[in-house]
């Protein structure tokens, strides 16, 4: 037999009499399975579904009750109404499933069907139930996860649930291993991450489903809400957070009583913040290094490992690009983004991103490990280096920070003792919240939308140049435009090099200047055929900075940007 079928995913008996969920409402296995077996009556078999539940209870049935349809269930990059908004266009008779009626947006009635679940724990054993084993299908990709998005438009990544579930497996037996007494001596797991994301539905569904580790229901953010989450669970219970969650827990110095583990992901953990809450929980933190592609790869526990130790059937050696990794649980092989280093004994360290690695005045630094200074810094409740991309020789770093407002002087001395001088940033952005996800992930499109407001004049003119002008204007790319069939059938999106097209024929075509070079070009959001564009050109002498937005939503969105060089002469 699949051993994948001896487990509460497929509705295993020995399991439906264990708790599944705790909280205000305690679940067994057999009530979650039992009301998604009602859910799914409600549900198209294949449809698509969206499941935008926010408690963990919730989501599971929802969850279940999809899988149960044979439906694709499509898992945003955000919790923003943008991103939906996007994805509920291209998509065919959707379905948004919630849990909250305040969650539904009047905005969505015409681009989905939702669904409300307002559902209690049914008493009763078996006989009060229908039969609930099932046999799943495995290996149907029907599962659409989304990247972040920090370094680009965020990208689809399907899954199938047999790699769904072989990711929790190896995560269950590598935190059998690397926790005293292993996953059983842990009655439950908080979760402050959102499970529609992947390290969320990884640790916080998938891994219950596995394993039988109960869940609770509510997603804590605030220290105090972790603790009380912790005072109110009983024995053992591990805390799924990420670094900015660590960060705060620290700052408010904030105990965690009967702390099994602390499994951490999303961003990078400094080992002395690591070291920190593991003298606040009394137990180990242990960190994901993993992404939306591959799931979990590996882990170490920060405070005391530099090196990571890859999970069960996973395998990473030097590609002629960087490095390759192989898995059972995802689709191989795949790149890794960052540089890594191997040891004998199969651990490796990671020496930077590949597309992190910054040159300013010639010399080379990590973006990631300039970000991890900032974790230490005094005054700094979050903050990153951002470079902004004006083609500029003499660019600088930027330092966008939250928090109290910095004294630019004894920041800079500060940052001066840990970092090269060349780095050092030119300009200090102080907001009241930098614009991250739910999973702490930075878009580059939102901090370039961030720079943008605070620096609108960014970059001086040459003596003796004539002053900057401003050019607007509208464009659409029509639906039956040649160059559309076959660009992603049956869901078309208007390629970039068709786009860029548009945007220079029309400043040719209005300032009868040619465009000599294009310095860069960055594609942040799909546009679709026949949807309204609007393009804003700032053009300084020769330079032009370029942004391209639609309307979605009711909020700009930002398609694409870049800047070109423009020719002296006049195009007749």
């Amino acid at each position: 037999m699949d051993a994948l079928l001896d487990t509460p995913l497929a509705a295993a008996e020995r399991y439906l009499d264990r708790t599944a969920v705790t909280g205000e409402l305690a679940w067994t296995w057999r009530q979650v399975h039992a009301e998604s077996l009602r859910l799914a009556q409600r549900l198209e078999a294949g449809g698509i579904v969206f499941n935008l539940c926010a408690s963990r209870c919730a989501f599971l049935i929802a969850w279940l009750a999809a899988l149960r349809r044979g439906c694709v269930q499509m898992l945003p990059p955000s919790g923003g109404p943008t991103d939906l908004a996007l994805l509920l266009q291209s998509s065919a008779a959707p379905v948004i499933v919630v849990d909250d009626a305040g969650a539904i947006d009047g905005r969505w009635g015409g681009m989905a069907r939702c669904l409300l679940i307002d559902a209690r724990p049914e008493s009763g054993g078996a006989a009060s139930h229908p039969p609930l084993a099932w046999s799943p299908d495995w290996d149907a990709p029907q599962v659409c996860l989304h990247t972040s998005g920090s370094t680009g438009q965020p990208q689809p990544q399907w899954k199938s649930l047999r790699q769904l579930a072989r990711g929790a497996q190896v995560l269950a037996e590598r935190l059998d291993g690397d926790v005293a007494g292993g996953l059983q001596a842990v009655r439950q797991l908080v979760c402050s991450v959102p499970p529609q994301h992947m390290f969320g539905l990884e640790s916080s569904v998938m891994l219950p489903l596995a394993t039988g580790l109960a869940v609770v229901d509510a997603k804590p953010l605030l220290p105090g809400d972790v603790r009380a989450a912790f005072d109110d669970a009983a024995g053992l219970t591990a805390w799924v957070a990420t670094p900015l969650h660590l960060r705060a827990l620290a700052q408010a110095a904030e105990t965690l009583p009967r702390c099994a583990f602390v499994l951490a992901s999303t961003m990078p953990l400094a080992a002395q913040l690591a070291a920190r809450c593991e003298a606040l929980t009394r137990a180990p933190v242990l960190e994901i290094y993993g992404s939306t592609e591959t799931g979990v790869v590996a882990m170490r526990r920060t405070a005391a490992e530099r090196r990571w130790r890859p999970v069960a059937g996973v395998r990473i050696a030097s590609a002629a690009e960087g490095s390759e990794v192989w898995g059972e649980h995802f689709t191989s092989p795949r790149q890794l983004s960052d540089a890594v280093a191997f040891d004998a004994d199969g651990s490796f360290e990671l020496l930077g991103r590949q597309g992190d690695l910054i040159k300013i005045a010639g010399r080379r630094a990590s973006l990631t490990g300039l970000n991890l200074l900032l974790q230490d810094m005094p005054g700094v409740t979050d903050g990153v280096f951002y470079l902004p991309q004006t083609g500029s020789a003499t660019e600088r770093l930027v330092l966008i920070h939250a928090g109290a407002p910095l004294d630019k002087s004894a920041a800079l001395r500060w940052l001066r003792e840990r970092m090269d001088p060349v780095f050092l940033p030119r300009t200090l952005i102080h907001v009241e919240r930098l614009p991250r996800s739910e999973l702490g992930k930075l878009p580059r499109a939102a901090l370039d939308a961030l720079h943008a407001r605070r620096n609108p004049a960014h970059g001086a003119r040459a003596p003796g140049s004539s002053a900057p002008s401003v050019l607007d204007f509208a464009f659409a790319v029509a639906g039956d435009h040649p160059c559309l069939p076959g660009h992603f059938p049956g869901r078309p999106v208007v390629p970039g090099v068709l786009l860029l097209d548009r945007v220079f024929d029309a400043v040719q075509r209005r300032t009868g200047r040619a465009i000599a070079r294009v310095q860069r070009a960055k594609f942040t959001a799909a546009l679709l055929p026949d949807e309204p564009a609007q393009c804003h050109c700032g053009i300084d002498g020769a330079r032009m900075n370029f942004r391209v937005t639609v309307a979605r939503g009711g909020a700009p969105v930002l398609v694409a940007e870049g800047a070109a060089t423009l020719s002296v002469e006049t195009v007749s």
